[in-house]
C-alpha cells in the first residue's frame, strides 16, 4: 500500500511539474513574465517529490539542495550581468531541485541549446526585416550558423550520430578523443561568434522568452526519464 501510494504522488506530482512548466511557457510567450508563485510552488513541492521518489536525507536530499542553490547562484551571476530576466532565474534554480543531480548536465546543454536557437531565429527575423525581406549575405550566414548550431545541438543529445570518422578518430587516442569532445563546442563557439557580429549591425537588444528554453529543457527530462522507466525507448543518448 505504501508503494502504491508512493507512485501515485510520484507521478502526480511529475503530472504537476509538467502542466508548472506548459504555465510558464505560456506566461514568458505572452508578457515575457514568468510569475513568483509559479516558481514558489515548483520550489515548494520539491520535497513532497523527494520523498515520493525515496530519496534519502543524505545525501540524497542534501545533493538536490546544494544544487539548487548552486544553480541559482550561478544564474544570479548571469542575471548581474544583464543576460538572464529575474523570473529565469527563479525557474531554473527551482527546477534544479527536482532534476537528478546526474541529470543537471543534460537540462543545462538542453537549455542552452534551445535558448541559442531562439536567439538565433529571432535575430534571424530581426535582420530579414531590416534587410527589406530579401536573402541578404547576412541571412544566409545566419541560416548556416543557424544549421551547424542545429546539427551539434542535436549531436550533443543523441538525436544525431557521429560521422564514423570522427568516432574512429576519437577512439585513436587521448588526443583524439580531446579534440572529438572539443570540436563541437569550439564550433559552436565560432557559430555564435560570427552570429554575434552580423545580429549587432542590425539589432542592439534581442529579448528572448528564455523561460521557453528552460520549461521546455524540464520537459524533455521528464519525458525522458519517464519513457527510460517505463521501458520504452529513451530520449537521450
Amino acid at each position: 500500500m505504501g508503494t502504491t501510494l508512493h507512485q501515485i504522488a510520484h507521478y502526480g506530482l511529475l503530472g504537476g511539474l509538467a502542466i508548472a512548466l506548459l504555465i510558464a511557457i505560456a506566461t514568458d510567450l505572452k508578457s515575457r513574465r514568468i510569475y513568483n508563485w509559479l516558481t514558489l510552488s515548483i520550489a515548494l513541492a520539491a520535497p513532497l517529490y523527494w520523498w515520493s521518489s525515496g530519496l534519502a536525507p543524505w545525501p540524497g536530499i542534501a545533493i538536490q539542495i546544494a544544487a539548487g542553490f548552486g544553480v541559482f547562484a550561478v544564474c544570479y551571476l548571469f542575471f548581474v550581468l544583464g543576460q538572464m530576466g529575474g523570473g529565469d532565474v527563479k525557474l531554473l534554480g527551482a527546477l534544479a531541485l527536482w532534476i537528478p543531480f546526474d541529470r543537471l548536465p543534460a537540462l543545462v546543454v538542453m537549455m542552452a541549446i534551445i535558448g541559442w536557437l531562439l536567439t538565433m531565429g529571432m535575430a534571424a527575423w530581426r535582420v530579414r526585416a531590416s534587410s527589406g525581406g530579401g536573402l541578404s549575405r547576412d541571412m544566409i550566414v545566419l541560416s548556416v550558423c543557424f544549421v551547424i548550431a542545429l546539427a551539434i545541438g542535436t549531436m550533443l543529445l543523441g538525436g544525431l550520430a557521429m560521422p564514423p570518422a570522427l568516432r574512429s578518430f576519437g577512439a585513436s587516442g587521448l588526443a583524439g578523443a580531446l579534440v572529438v569532445a572539443l570540436a563541437p563546442s569550439l564550433v559552436l563557439l565560432v557559430a555564435t561568434l560570427v552570429s554575434l557580429r552580423v545580429i549587432k549591425r542590425h539589432a542592439r537588444r534581442i529579448q528572448v522568452p528564455y523561460g521557453l528554453a528552460i520549461a521546455i529543457a524540464g520537459l524533455w527530462i521528464i519525458a525522458s526519464d519517464l519513457a527510460a522507466v517505463s521501458g520504452g525507448p529513451a530520449l537521450t543518448a
